[in-house]
């Protein structure tokens, strides 16, 4: 008996060290992202939002989207969301009309609570993409398929010419001969 409990202490300690909060409570990172972290969407947001899982310092958090070929593409806004009163939120405006492809929204915050204010920095990435619109990629599909038929019916009209083009020189020469 005395076997068996130590067996049930054993386990009970290992459950208890592996069952922790995957989120360290003294520094903010994201608990959820509009749009989400690798989301695909179908047109250009107009902002990104992201929620942290503390209070944010407003002087040393910040959030930057650039695109796949390193521009900026965000207009240099970010600030803690005025419309959040919990202040965990950092929010920048897109330029309009962003054109498809992948976009990386880095980010950097510092945690400003009362009892945690350890001026630790914390950074971290997430990303979303801009699918092309389904009837352009339809478009694009269609023009492919019209260039490899104008390929083909090319290459075909092209023997189909070299033999008739090969028959008339042999009646000519045969012509020539009689």
């Amino acid at each position: 008996m005395n076997r068996q409990k130590w067996i049930f202490a054993f386990l009970a300690s290992i459950f208890l060290a592996a069952w922790q909060p995957w989120v360290v409570k003294a520094h903010a990172v994201p608990l959820q992202s509009t749009p989400a972290d690798g989301a695909v969407l179908t047109a250009s947001p107009k902002q990104v939002m992201v929620t942290f899982t503390n209070v944010l310092d407003p002087a040393g958090s910040q959030m930057v989207v650039y695109d796949r070929r390193g521009h900026k593409v965000d207009i240099g806004d970010c600030g803690v969301a005025s419309l959040d009163p919990s202040r965990k939120t950092l929010v920048t405006t897109l330029e309009s009309d962003l054109p498809p492809g992948k976009y990386n929204i880095y980010w950097t915050t510092v945690t400003d609570t009362e009892d945690v204010h350890d001026g630790h920095v914390v950074n971290g990435q997430l990303e979303f993409f801009i699918a092309e619109p389904p009837w352009l990629t339809f478009l694009k599909g269609v023009g492919i398929a019209l260039g490899v038929f104008a390929a083909l019916g090319g290459w075909f009209g092209f023997v189909t010419t070299s033999r008739r083009l090969k028959r008339l020189e042999q009646s000519l020469q045969l012509q020539e001969v009689s």
